[in-house]
């Protein structure tokens, strides 16, 4: 049981105690509330519908606590439970707000007929009880996957402690299993919640399920398939595994599970977006390492992208490759089938014009990427990021401004 898990069951017997103490008051003002469509809500019926919601929430934390393992289908029942008692209180005092403001502006314009006030009501209400439920549920459903994350987490760098142990005594082969039960823990977390099945599958079918895909790039593939090969060689052969190779997986297992971190997050795009100022900053100023984690954020929403999402990181790609084309080099440099697909679209991404007012600065906007890029190819000594740099510049040049009708 996570710390959030904890201070929820308690916030939620606390709150519960909360709304019996306040029995006294709630019975001597019982009767006051308003009417609609004929029916009268009252102060009594709101105190009985948030107890017994409350009530039922703290069932079905019960329930989850008698169970041998963690079932998600309690969990989110009691969530909803406690997000509808939670919203109760605002929710009755809004929906009393709102019948008397109505009423007030129906007693001076005789046009409008009762019925259609206490619609309009009911209308605002709902959307008002809605609004307020979607935010609860959410919130506590980001805690809760947040406080798993980080027990997720905690787990793994104790196992990878554990692995760092076992080398420094000499204990190579059992060093290298431990190192791969955090990773293939981590791979297996990061295809389900990307809706992929994986609890059955062996090492080497995660692998090319993540290859299949394309969850991960090429080099964290390698990566994978290194560690797989360490592993099987410690299981079927007799000191095979010296300290250096020990060493070698501990090492990758650490870059790799902080990269599988990365790109598990619940989404790059959502990061960004709430990080959009920050972001924008950090690429104006072009360093590359300062970047890193927003490049890896904008890489996975790129990998990730859905419907017009392609469209909405036009401004990191513009103001990486104006800045320093380099952050989006270093990006694609080892996954090939990602840069071509940015590369399909990075002309109709970068340089159309939906407005119909800024074609003028994406004329400019072209020349500066251009400029750049032909000064970064010029002045690398890196190969493989100089070709990357000539495909992109070579796209850019072929691409044009177009404006939308």
């Amino acid at each position: 049981m996570d710390d959030f898990f904890k201070t929820k069951v308690g916030f939620t017997i606390g709150l519960l105690a909360a709304v019996f103490a306040f029995k006294p008051l709630v019975d001597s003002n019982s009767d006051v509330g308003f009417s609609i469509f004929q029916l009268k809500i009252t102060i009594g019926y709101a105190y009985i519908f948030l107890t017994a919601f409350l009530g039922l929430a703290v069932y079905f934390i019960s329930l989850q606590f008698a169970s041998s393992r963690h079932i998600k289908s309690l969990v989110a029942i009691s969530d909803a439970c406690y997000s509808v008692a939670l919203a109760t209180p605002p929710v009755f005092l809004a929906f009393w707000l709102i019948t008397i403001s109505l009423s007030y502006i129906g007693s001076y314009v005789s046009q409008i007929p009762e019925y259609a006030i206490n619609f309009l009501t009911g209308v605002l209400t709902s959307i008002l009880a809605s609004m307020i439920y979607s935010f609860l549920r959410r919130s506590i459903k980001s805690k809760f996957l947040a406080a798993e994350k980080q027990q997720e987490r905690k787990a793994d760098f104790e196992i990878l402690a554990r692995a760092k142990q076992l080398a420094d005594i000499g204990m190579f082969d059992m060093s290298v299993l431990e190192s791969s039960k955090v990773v293939e823990s981590a791979l297996r977390r990061l295809l389900e919640t990307r809706g992929i099945s994986a609890k059955k599958g062996t090492m080497i079918e995660l692998v090319q399920l993540s290859e299949r895909n394309r969850i991960l790039s090429s080099e964290e593939i390698n990566f994978l398939n290194e560690i797989r090969q360490k592993r099987n060689e410690s299981v079927h052969l007799i000191d095979t595994i010296d300290k250096q190779s020990a060493n070698r997986v501990l090492h990758i297992s650490r870059e790799l599970l902080a990269k599988l971190d990365a790109v598990s997050s619940s989404s790059g795009y959502e990061w960004l977006e709430r990080n959009r100022y920050k972001v924008i900053q950090l690429l104006k100023e072009g360093d590359l390492k300062k970047c890193q984690p927003a490049l890896d954020r904008l890489k996975e929403a790129w990998k990730n992208r859905d419907g017009a999402v392609w469209l909405e990181l036009t401004d990191f790609f513009e103001v990486a490759l104006t800045s320093n084309p380099e952050l989006i080099v270093s990006m694609f440099e080892n996954d090939e089938e990602l840069l071509d697909s940015w590369l399909e679209r990075a002309g109709a991404q970068l340089f159309t014009d939906f407005s119909g007012r800024e074609k003028e600065r994406l004329t400019r906007v072209r020349s500066v990427i251009i400029s750049q890029l032909k000064k970064y190819i010029a002045g690398t000594n890196s190969r493989s990021r100089r070709e990357v740099a000539d495909k992109i510049l070579s796209v850019i040049e072929e691409s044009e401004v177009r404006e939308i009708d």
